[in-house]
């Protein structure tokens, strides 16, 4: 098992009749998915041929002593991980569920795709004559000389912000670097535009270390925040092990990520971050212990979630018009609008047989009285009634558009109710967006 820190891109191994190219179409696809489900990797790697039986004789049965190996592997190591995981969970079941939460799965795909890639530039290279660069790990020190003034502030910038949206699946916005916890400055503060927590991200150019663990949990509860990101330079063992337990022990609602930044470039270039999650939330754990109760769902739960990865099948088959979300056992899908003030949710409502559209404002009767004035413009743009409701007796208000014909007993027309559905944000995100600016 001697691991030589090659990046190994021309050991890559392919399937029959299958190139790099579609590899790479394939294993986005099921990373776009989102989706925990086991027979979809596993389906993966039987159409591209990448099972590796013989896997013990590179890895041993420990994935979380091996999964360490994983910055370094290369394509086929990469392989004999996921088969590891494949039979850990064979002889553990719901044991993928598990590694898919804590992000262990993701970053595996997400290796192979840059194999794959860098693969594809070099023989591009070489059948061009085009010479060949070395990637090399530049010092983020050498980048971003202090945390606050110059890291911190480059991250709140919207199109670098967008970098970590994509890294933890949020969509960060009312970015503030100006935070105070007591004397103490928490480095950036923002809300999750789709659910409306409380974020806090916290910078450290350096090694991991237990005042910045003492800090990030002073500023959560000081702003109550939800979701906690930890940003290193490098991630100690012991800090690793304290936020997985944290994430394992808290209430569903607390999330913490500690994330590893790096940056890389190729000869003269531009060097280019890069942001490598080590510890996540594992939404697996955290049901368990929130719920008190078996690996079982209850029938509408798995009904939901059923639905919620069907209904990202089609988004990603017709070029993700709007962002993927994780499947999940919620009644609604968020969809991003491009403020923290409202969003459009679809919602399951199976008792009443429909699924709902809407446009949610959270907390501003102003807002929704504006908009009620252009209803008549708004509803000729769209071409369909809405059901106007501004809840007196509540916090929130929404304007609603119903498609009939939801049953959870019967999955026959899902494939045209979620069609509807998606057309149906499409239409109101971009009549709604330009009158929310």
């Amino acid at each position: 098992m001697k691991d030589n820190g090659d990046y190994g891109f021309i050991s890559i191994k392919r399937g029959i009749g299958m190139t790099n190219v579609e590899k790479i179409k394939k294993i986005q696809a099921v990373i776009n998915s989102k989706t925990p489900r086991f027979e979809h990797y596993s389906k993966l790697f039987d159409e591209m041929e990448d099972n590796v039986y013989n896997y013990t004789d590179y890895v041993e049965s420990d994935v979380d002593k091996e999964i360490k190996r994983l910055p370094y592997a290369d394509y086929h190591m990469c392989c004999c991980l996921m088969t590891l995981v494949f039979r850990e969970d064979y002889f553990m079941n719901g044991k993928f569920r598990e590694r898919y939460n804590s992000g262990i799965v993701t970053s595996i795909l997400e290796r192979m795709l840059f194999l794959l890639n860098c693969e594809i530039n070099i023989s591009y290279r070489k059948e061009n004559n085009m010479k060949i660069g070395k990637l090399q790990e530049v010092n983020i020190r050498d980048l971003w000389k202090h945390e606050q003034y110059d890291f911190s502030a480059w991250l709140a910038n919207e199109e670098n912000i967008e970098l970590l949206n994509e890294k933890i699946g949020l969509t960060l916005v009312d970015i503030n670097t100006e935070a105070y916890v007591g004397s103490y400055r928490c480095d950036i503060v923002a809300v999750d535009e789709t659910t409306g927590v409380k974020v806090i991200i916290e910078n450290q150019l350096e090694n991991s270390n237990h005042d910045h663990l003492g800090k990030i949990i002073t500023y959560a509860s000081g702003l109550d925040a939800k979701v906690i990101v930890w940003i290193v330079k490098d991630a100690r063992d012991e800090h690793r092990s304290a936020i997985e337990w944290l994430n394992n022990n808290t209430s569903q609602d607390i999330n913490f990520f500690l994330i590893e930044l790096h940056a890389y470039k190729i000869g003269d270039s531009e060097p280019a971050p890069m942001f490598q999650i080590v510890e996540q939330p594992n939404d697996f754990i955290k049901e368990l212990n929130n719920k008190k109760s078996t690996d079982t769902m209850t029938k509408s739960q798995s009904e939901r979630l059923e639905f919620w990865t069907l209904f990202n099948d089609h988004l990603i088959n017709r070029g993700k018009p709007f962002n993927v979300r994780k499947a999940v056992t919620a009644h609604w899908y968020s969809v991003a609008i491009g403020t923290s003030e409202a969003c459009i949710n679809v919602t399951l409502v199976n008792k009443d047989s429909y699924i709902g559209v809407e446009l949610t404002i959270a907390d501003n009767k102003a807002l929704f009285d504006k908009i009620y004035e252009e209803r008549a413009n708004i509803q000729k743009e769209l071409g369909f009634e809405l059901d106007w409701q501004r809840l007196d007796n509540s916090r929130a208000s929404r304007i609603l558009y119903k498609i009939d014909g939801l049953n959870f007993n019967d999955h026959s027309n899902y494939d045209k109710l979620i069609e509807e559905a998606i057309d149906k944000v499409i239409a109101m995100r971009e009549v709604f967006k330009k009158r929310l600016k």
